[in-house]
């Protein structure tokens, strides 16, 4: 299963003599929208050793051409700038990936097998590497990208800011924006921590996409031992080739 990414910007281009088309899109961006993208990337860059957990809820297409919903969650324990044990329950594909500067381990609880990829670097290469070496996309990877995939708004069809919203019982501020048929909301706490992050591709008719609620813990206190794969009793490793063709 893949799970979609959020691509999101910190600013657009100024437009000097629009045409009709174009001051009707620079009327539906709202500079309030733009900035608070900006104010969650650094508060996201601040955070140094931290959790957060998400409720997710994904709608992804199957190789049958049928679509099917999942629901699960998505655990991340993080000491920047490259550290994390992330693991994923019940969202299409159970994992653990553990990441400790040099080698990332991506484990399937589900048939005991491992593998490993020498990938000296940071959170933000952790992403990319995964993604490109086993096919699999980490649940909210754009938490740890999030300047990568700011550039991405440029010429977007909407960017605006709804009021405020509780989620979770945390009064947030709700964005929404569009872009090429792909719509995401976001929505942050007074802090500037996403409390709930949303995406939909509206290109596709059965409207693949995600929500996940985060919870988080700013200051956590996590021992070096977190960052260590140790491999459970019976588990395996495995190559890579043999471990992308794996199902749950």
């Amino acid at each position: 299963m893949k799970t979609p990414a959020l691509a999101l910007a910190a600013a657009l281009i100024a437009l000097i003599a629009l045409s009709p088309a174009r001051a009707q899109q620079a009327a539906a961006v709202d500079p309030k929208a733009i900035k608070a993208l900006s104010q969650i990337g650094e508060k996201l860059r601040s955070l140094k050793e931290y959790t957060v957990s998400a409720d997710v809820k994904t709608r992804a297409p199957l190789a049958s051409g049928e679509y099917r919903d999942f629901s699960g969650t998505a655990t991340y324990r993080v000491r920047a700038p490259d550290r994390l044990h992330a693991t994923t329950r019940g969202i299409g594909l159970d994992r653990e990936i553990v990441f400790d500067g040099r080698t990332i381990t991506v484990f399937s609880p589900t048939n005991k097998q491992y593998a490993r990829i020498d990938a000296p670097g940071t959170l933000s290469t952790l992403v990319s590497t995964v993604e490109a070496r086993t096919g699999y996309r980490m649940v909210l990877a754009q938490l740890f990208a999030w300047e990568d995939q700011a550039r991405m708004l440029q010429e977007a069809e909407r960017a605006s800011y709804s009021g405020e919203a509780l989620v979770g019982g945390r009064r947030c501020a709700h964005y929404s924006y569009k872009k090429a048929g792909i719509a995401w909301e976001v929505f942050a706490d007074a802090q500037h921590l996403p409390c709930k992050l949303a995406f939909v591709d509206t290109r596709d008719k059965g409207l693949p996409g995600y929500t996940a609620e985060l919870t988080w813990v700013e200051r956590a206190t996590l021992p070096d031992s977190t960052f260590v794969f140790t491999p459970p009793a019976g588990a395996s490793e495995v190559g890579w080739d043999a471990f992308r063709a794996q199902g749950p």
